[in-house]
């Protein structure tokens, strides 16, 4: 029918999330270099000379990104080319001063076999930003083919807690588009979205949180053709469709370690198959959300233990121990992040303990141990089903 349409338009206050959590960085290798810098929406990309046809691969993961998770704060920064060292993540964590949670990299240039460089010189980086009380959580993507597939290693057997390897892709969208010319284009931007999106207890694979389907870009970023809804149809980053692959297939590679995009039988809509890193599958930090629960954590208890440093520990001259009230300060000091993780569902619970009697006078040192439980996540639900008499 003839009329006047109307479409209504989200975005435009530029309202910001609260907190900190949501702040993700994004590096891409192999496209025109673009310096550091921080976005707030998708429409500040032309204003940064991110375009779709010099940058395709940049702009299609930022507009990812904040398709998934608008208000959230990423800093983005574009490589020409990569030297296997990846020292432009600490570069962009202190472009961010530290306040970055999670970083995706985006390195489709580079194949299988810079994967094990790629794993070991991250989780090096990781470590060190954790060193510096500015950790984050690593997603790595990589120029995945065909035949890399039955081959690709376990990385239940690597050691590198702090990286997750993202291996899916759109499959009939704009990313199989952009996939055309510039193959392994991936999904890390709607991985890094969901991230970001999450909180920090939370699995990216949570499946009444995190559908990962919403619209269909319009056809002037998909070669003038209206395509189908973005990851409405899941493929691997080499362009295989996720139907295509068997059963036996589909599991190998989650039994490997890898985060790729899934579907499941009932439900509309595409997810992820889970949260891996790539440590030992038993690993207290097999998971993201694992990483990004206790370092959340260490952030919030270095912000308040801070301004105590060098600060007076008073004595009990009877016993030489601490006295009740500073063990009884520092305690209340450390509960107070703590409680308010706990209050927001992002801990079970925890235990502060200081022991009074640790020779402070001879070590200028306080130990505090620090216990926590963590959530809990249903990656399966086992349901018992049969026939009976009676009930």
């Amino acid at each position: 029918m003839n009329g006047v349409k109307f479409i209504r338009k989200n975005g435009g206050l530029g309202r910001e999330l609260a907190g900190e959590d949501h702040i993700s960085g994004l590096i891409v290798y192999g496209e025109t270099a673009v310096a550091p810098t921080l976005l707030l929406s998708v429409e500040e990309l032309n204003g940064k000379n991110i375009f779709p046809d010099t940058t395709p691969v940049l702009h299609y993961h930022i507009t990812e990104f904040f398709r998934i998770n608008e208000g959230a704060k990423l800093y983005v920064q574009s490589v020409a080319s990569a030297d296997g060292n990846y020292t432009e993540v600490k570069t962009l964590q202190a472009f961010a001063q530290g306040k970055l949670r999670q970083i995706a990299i985006c390195d489709f240039k580079t194949e299988l076999s810079g994967l094990d460089n790629a794993l070991s010189k991250l989780n090096a980086i990781g470590k060190e930003l954790a060193k510096r009380i500015t950790p984050a959580s690593l997603l790595y993507s990589f120029k995945l083919k065909a035949e890399d597939i039955a081959n690709l290693p376990d990385l239940h057997t690597k050691s590198a807690e702090l990286v997750s390897v993202v291996i899916g892709q759109d499959g009939a969208g704009r990313g199989a588009y952009i996939a055309q010319t510039t193959p392994a284009v991936g999904c890390i931007g709607v991985a890094l979205g969901a991230l970001s999106k999450a909180s920090v207890h939370e699995s990216i694979g949570w499946v009444e949180k995190q559908n990962l389907v919403s619209v269909a870009y319009n056809k002037g970023l998909t070669g003038d053709v209206l395509r189908a809804l973005e990851l409405d149809v899941p493929a691997l980053a080499d362009g295989t469709k996720l139907g295509s692959l068997t059963p036996a297939q589909v599991e190998a590679l989650h039994g490997k370690g890898y985060i790729f995009l899934t579907q499941y039988a009932g439900n509309a809509g595409t997810y992820f198959n889970d949260s891996f890193t790539a440590t030992a599958a038993n690993s207290d930090f097999a998971y993201i959300e694992n990483n990004r629960t206790i370092d959340k954590a260490i952030r919030e208890l270095n912000r308040v233990l801070v301004p105590k440093i060098s600060g007076p520990a008073y004595i009990d001259p009877d016993t030489g121990s601490l006295q009740t009230a500073t063990v009884s300060a520092i305690s209340a000091l450390c509960e107070e992040p703590l409680d308010a993780m706990k209050r927001n569902g992002e801990l079970s619970g925890y235990k502060v303990y200081i022991n009074p009697r640790q020779r402070i006078l001879q070590t200028s040192k306080l130990e505090i141990v620090l216990k926590i439980v963590p959530v809990g996540t249903m990656r399966e639900i086992e349901v018992a089903i049969g026939f009976a008499l009676s009930v």
